[in-house]
């Protein structure tokens, strides 16, 4: 029975393909020149909905199923004029070329044709690397659904493939960006690859991924490397994957990234798997400036283990981190000593009965350390004392005074135990007890070495480590702790908030156990740190809540920054009343949010900063600034252009050069808020030929934390306009702004 002709091919190529079916074996060889050219004929006057049917019928035909041997050699020797590359290659298309080509040699050799199969074998042989070469070009991420399930080699320039097929990587990569997407595909072939070339074939990556600009193939590199991480199976991928990109290893970005994502997955339960490959990815971080086990145990430092559903988690990078431990890291041991500490207490509160075997078992492994004693009692001490911050029963200040002497008196002895202590303080002190710790590791700032210690501390993984060692560098730099602060120095009383900077520079402000520690620099810091633990909050959840309404985020960040100024406020006055005198200062803050302002065009929030003496308003000046959130295109991957009008510029701009941008994003480097004026974000626009799109790179590079352009530019510097139609058309109903903040400076 003779096959009949596929309804698929099209008109003008079913009289061939009917010829070539109905060929035997013994005709097919002679007759095989004859069809090519027919073919190439057919070829050149094809239309191209012609040549998609043709390349329809051709896949189908290549398919498992029964062929004459006329079906098998008219495919395979003509495929590279078959199958065009104009949609995806189908999965599985080499091993089916490689199928058929083996059935077509079979039939010829059946048939006595034996000169004809060695001939077909050589010139498909040919054909099938043009074609694999031809949709590689094309479609680079396809290598792998080209080629699964055929074994191949590498021989420095070429992949070979069941030792006949090859293609030529250089013909194939991109450059740039570009080969990434191939490079990774190459990757994944390296488990497949004969061990003879899989060497070679590590080497090229390498070689051809550092010719790759970073900074352009880092954040795509990233997305593999943590969805490789967050894939329960690929432990194994990540080592290789580092191996085969080395510049990661160096990337603080990525630790930083690994550190979160443990931090969260630790928090909401996730799956182990995911944790140890988290765990075991930040010890492939090199150091300095990175540093993977201070990133896994800054995972667990602002965890809470009371309210924790599994301490299971815990339990496992606790282990992890004393299992990749250095000898000579007295600091971290001393964090490990406290987390311990903690998830004893946690457990004992649960019933967990081997609580105290697990503690016993973890303080052994490190009783070898020097001051091991002393080491444990600032652990069990801290576990004990930090969490009353919380509670109502707060330490009282001569309690903690005579806590801060024991701390410097049984930590100071040995420069081994003032280093462990110093870090652990800054790091790990919670928010409430933040100023306690940080006299408390002034204290310990005896020598040049501690200071240099201070000033390493600035290049910490964690940013609430980085931000206290700031406070504590500027109050070193101003010539604490080596007997130079002069005598008070009388003040006339301040009228503004330059001269109560002043004021407080002069009188030193008052002593607080011994120590005058309130400068103008510390009061620029309590600021400072009061809305930096806003944005950092802010930041931090913005993966979870960037789908709100910009508005309702606004209305948090700025609720949240006049709640601490108002804590701030109170904290001041209480520590001066000490002393008998009264504040030089007094900033209050308040929000409103218009309802009445019929603007389209997103978010605005104007600052308006009035300075007053005597119930007399001194100055009022006005900054308006529109928002601006960070989105997603999809799971983890983030918009590079932030989506912000170049019209909307252009009419801010046209009221007011008192103009700048607030970008709300998540925390890619550190926990902030970004701040660019606003005539800066429109020459990005400008640059980048953008309409409705700040680019997110750009702006980052030339933006300030929302908590420093505040502090020292609005309320330190008077940024704004002091125009009184300008001030007046915040709350107007065509030009106001969203949010109206008054900040009154007293």
């Amino acid at each position: 029975m003779q096959p009949s002709v596929e309804v698929g091919w099209p008109e003008s190529l079913q009289p061939l393909y009917a010829q070539v079916a109905e060929a035997v074996p013994q005709e097919a060889v002679a007759a095989s020149a004859g069809w090519r050219d027919t073919f190439a004929h057919w070829v050149r006057g094809a239309s191209l909905e012609e040549r998609t049917r043709a390349q329809a019928a051709a896949w189908e035909r290549l398919s498992p199923g029964e062929r004459t041997p006329g079906e098998l050699l008219f495919l395979v020797s003509t495929c590279s004029e078959l199958l065009w590359p104009y949609a995806e290659p189908p999965p599985g298309l080499l091993r089916q070329l490689l199928a058929r080509q083996r059935d077509a040699v079979a039939a010829l050799r059946d048939a006595g044709e034996t000169e004809g199969a060695d001939r077909l074998q050589k010139e498909t042989d040919a054909a099938l690397s043009k074609v694999l070469t031809r949709y590689l070009k094309r479609h680079p991420d396809a290598l792998l659904a080209l080629v699964r399930g055929v074994p191949c080699t590498f021989d420095g320039r070429a992949l070979r493939f069941q030792d006949a097929v090859d293609v030529d990587l250089k013909q194939v990569l991109g450059a740039g960006p570009k080969s990434v997407g191939l490079l990774e595909q190459l990757r994944a072939l390296l488990p497949d690859t004969r061990e003879e070339g899989r060497d070679r074939l590590a080497e090229f990556i390498r070689t051809r991924a550092a010719r790759v600009p970073w900074r352009e193939a880092s954040e795509v590199l990233g997305e593999r490397l943590f969805a490789l991480a967050t894939s329960p199976d690929g432990r194994g991928g990540m080592r290789g994957f580092l191996a085969c990109y080395p510049n990661g290893r160096k990337e603080p970005d990525w630790c930083s990234r690994a550190g979160l994502l443990l931090a969260r997955t630790v928090e909401v339960g996730g799956p182990p798997a995911v944790v140890e490959n988290l765990c075991d990815l930040l010890t492939l971080f090199d150091s300095p400036p990175v540093d993977g086990l201070r990133g896994a145990l800054g995972a667990l430092v602002q965890s809470d283990f009371e309210t924790a559903a599994d301490l299971g988690h815990a339990r496992f990078v606790l282990d992890h981190c004393q299992g990749t431990m250095r000898k000579n890291e007295p600091a971290l041991a001393l964090a490990l000593l406290w987390l311990e500490e903690r998830l004893f207490r946690a457990a004992v509160r649960r019933g967990v009965p081997e609580a105290f075997e697990r503690r016993t078992r973890a303080r052994a492994k490190l009783e070898s350390l020097p001051g091991f004693a002393h080491l444990v009692w600032l652990a069990e001490e801290c576990a004990e004392v930090w969490p009353r911050f919380r509670s109502s029963s707060k330490p009282g200040l001569d309690g903690l005074v005579a806590w801060r002497g024991e701390v410097a008196q049984r930590m100071g002895k040995k420069p081994v135990l003032r280093k462990a202590a110093i870090e652990f303080l800054l790091w790990c002190a919670p928010d409430e007890a933040s100023s306690e710790a940080e006299l408390a590791a002034l204290a310990l700032v005896r020598t040049a070495t501690d200071r240099r210690l201070v000033r390493r501390m600035l290049e910490h993984p964690s940013p609430k480590a980085r931000f206290r060692a700031r406070s504590l560098q500027s109050w070193l730099q101003a010539g604490a702790g080596q007997g130079t602060t002069p005598a008070p120095v009388e003040a006339s009383e301040p009228s503004t908030l330059t001269a109560s900077l002043r004021h407080l520079h002069a009188t030193r402000a008052v002593p607080v156990g011994g120590r005058t520690w309130l400068r103008d620099r510390d009061l620029e810091d309590l600021l400072v740190g009061a809305v930096a633990r806003v944005e950092a909050d802010v930041a931090s959840r913005h993966p979870e809540r960037f789908r709100e309404d910009t508005a309702e985020l606004v209305s948090g960040l700025l609720e949240g920054v006049r709640s601490e100024l108002e804590r701030i406020q109170a904290d001041l006055g209480s520590l001066l009343a000490q002393g008998g005198r009264a504040s030089p200062l007094s900033l209050a803050m308040t929000v409103q949010r218009p309802v009445s302002v019929s603007r389209d065009g997103g978010v605005e929030v104007a600052f308006v900063v009035s300075v007053e003496r005597e119930g007399f308003v001194r100055t009022r000046r006005v900054v308006r600034v529109p928002v601006a959130k960070l989105e997603q295109r999809g799971e983890g991957q983030w918009l590079p252009t932030f989506r912000l009008g170049r019209e909307r510029l252009d009419a801010l701009l046209a009221r007011t050069e008192a103009a700048f941008c607030l970008f709300l994003v998540p925390s890619f480097v550190r926990a902030e808020c970004w701040v660019v004026p606003a005539r800066l974000a429109r020459a990005l626009m400008e640059t980048q030929g953008a309409l409705s799109g700040v680019p997110r790179e750009a702006a980052q590079g030339v933006s300030r934390p929302l908590s420093q352009w505040l502090v020292y530019d609005v309320l330190g510097l008077w940024v704004g306009d002091e125009r009184p139609d300008v001030v007046d058309a915040v709350r107007a109903r065509d030009t106001g702004a969203d949010f109206v903040v008054d900040l009154t400076v007293r």
